[in-house]
């Protein structure tokens, strides 16, 4: 999941448009003090999914955008999420130890957290290895 969650993180800040919004504020654990808005790798899945004879596997990640209710609703989210999606949906990451087959945006959901606005979204991310399962 490592090599992964590295590779989404270049794609992201490789992302001018998205770092513009976000001011470069996307993380794993975020800061008691961050400001607003800001994109944080959330929870994180992994699935075997071998097949064929080789090794792979699928990784859900869920990423939450954090903006504060500012009257625009969900605008500032949506277009956080919009310029994530350019870089992540349908996209292959630049991995190197294993063969990446596609990156996906699977669903996407609002929720209001008293004065924040948060949009999740969760990626679907499907890997090989390369490695023959031999019997």
């Amino acid at each position: 999941m490592w090599e992964v969650q590295k590779a989404m993180y270049t794609a992201l800040t490789s992302n001018s448009n998205l770092m513009t919004l976000v001011s470069s504020r996307i993380y794993d654990e975020p800061p008691t003090d961050s400001q607003y808005p800001y994109v944080v790798l959330g929870d994180m899945v992994e699935i075997d999914q071998n097949r064929l004879a080789y090794r792979g596997f699928e990784i859900s990640a869920t990423f939450n955008i954090y903006t504060k209710a500012e009257g625009l609703g969900y605008y500032t989210a949506k277009k956080i999420l919009e310029e994530m999606n350019n870089s992540l949906n349908c996209k292959k990451l630049p991995l190197t130890s294993y063969s990446m087959v596609i990156c996906k945006a699977d669903n996407s959901y609002t929720d209001r957290e008293e004065d924040k606005r948060v949009l999740s979204a969760r990626y679907m991310i499907l890997v090989d290895n390369n490695t023959l399962i031999t019997f």
